[in-house]
């Protein structure tokens, strides 16, 4: 994804006469904001964090995104305090979500949480956001009739579209030279997709010729059709005005046409999702991951600094693991500001593993005569 978006803003650069040169990000730096963006996704993916969201929900909330921007500002240890101490724009650039948690209301039944950043992290956003019009500040943080927010800076529509593709067209990839896609089951709608766009040619190939190469048993064959997709979506992307703002950080969005956008969707959506992500196989390994997650929670809830460690509430404040231990564990017993604390810890503790570590350490708190005190953690 890191390179599709260098490469969307080298071939925008490289235009003739190219109007917006000077409001694009250097390419290293759209190369940086799209490695950066899939940081805060928890083990188990979407499983994962619907389970952390259950459990923080009264705590401050998780989503993923959200938690990208608090492992670039606080948890990665850098700059103590202050994660990698990120520039403004690559914090707009990864902020796909301009609208705070506590603007929405949570009930107790939902189960997926809203896009949004952290309340805690306001004073991190506001000041990211301090360059613009109180106008614009205010329109950009708006959120819609859908219940989500509208807007991005234009770095963080290139990264979108950067992802968009690689999800569409790598995932693809993936599932056909896995085995799991077979072209008997997907071919008819992939071609109903590049029909539905207009697009019969993609360079000099027909879409008949197109699919041949990504079907092919060659991977090298299938590469390259890979190769020709990326780059004709790559090709597509425009940069146009919305006329709302007064900044063109935010006014200018990177978009493609919306025949184009249909067709890229269909690879995510009706392709890759359906097809691959929706099925029983991977379906059911989610499902496993949320149970996971409780189970961590569970856990860290009851002997939190034990099973957790000092360190990882101290690092949060100074003295937390000492508050927690004269409340015999009791963090929910903790002033709202320390309980609330103590609950991010055991998130973001979670939040970070990977899913073997998180499923190592599940069944080492849960499954008789696994694990031993010598073991490395």
């Amino acid at each position: 994804m890191g390179q599709i978006g260098r490469g969307i803003v080298w071939n925008l650069l490289a235009r003739e006469n190219f109007p917006f040169a000077e409001y694009l990000p250097a390419p290293e730096l759209m190369e940086a904001i799209c490695y950066a963006h899939d940081l805060g996704h928890p083990p188990y993916g979407h499983g994962g964090e619907r389970a952390l969201f259950r459990n923080m929900r009264e705590f401050g909330g998780f989503e993923g995104n959200a938690q990208t921007i608090r492992i670039l500002t606080k948890l990665e240890k850098y700059y103590r305090g202050n994660g990698i101490l990120p520039t403004r724009r690559l914090l707009l650039g990864v902020l796909k979500y301009p609208v705070a948690y506590g603007r929405y209301e949570i009930g107790e039944g939902d189960n997926k949480p809203p896009k949004c950043f952290y309340d805690e992290d306001m004073p991190l956003i506001e000041a990211a956001l301090s360059i613009f019009s109180p106008n614009d500040t205010e329109k950009f943080t708006s959120i819609g009739r859908d219940g989500k927010p509208i807007y991005k800076t234009l770095d963080c529509s290139v990264m979108e579209l950067a992802d968009d593709i690689a999800y569409g067209v790598h995932d693809l990839e993936d599932g056909v030279g896995r085995g799991i896609l077979k072209r008997a089951e997907i071919e008819d709608d992939l071609l109903d997709g590049f029909r539905r766009a207009g697009v019969s040619h993609v360079r000099n190939l027909t879409i008949q010729e197109l699919l041949d190469k990504l079907f092919s048993s060659d991977a090298c064959e299938r590469k390259h059709a890979v190769s020709l997709l990326v780059g004709f979506f790559i090709l597509a992307i425009e940069v146009s005005r919305l006329n709302t703002f007064e900044s063109g950080f935010l006014d200018l969005q990177a978009t493609v046409q919306p025949e184009i956008s249909r067709l890229l969707k269909h690879l995510s959506k009706e392709i890759t999702f359906k097809s691959l992500v929706s099925r029983r196989e991977v379906q059911t390994l989610e499902f496993k991951g949320e149970k996971v997650i409780d189970g961590l929670f569970s856990a860290f809830d009851e002997r939190p600094v034990q099973l957790v460690g000092s360190e990882a509430f101290d690092q949060i404040e100074p003295g937390l693991s000492n508050l927690i231990s004269d409340k015999n564990g009791n963090w929910r017993d903790l002033e709202t500001p320390y309980r609330l604390k103590a609950a991010r810890t055991i998130c973001d503790f979670i939040a970070g593993m990977t899913n073997p570590y998180a499923e190592k350490y599940y069944r080492r708190l849960y499954e008789p005569g696994y694990g031993s005190s010598t073991d490395e953690l």
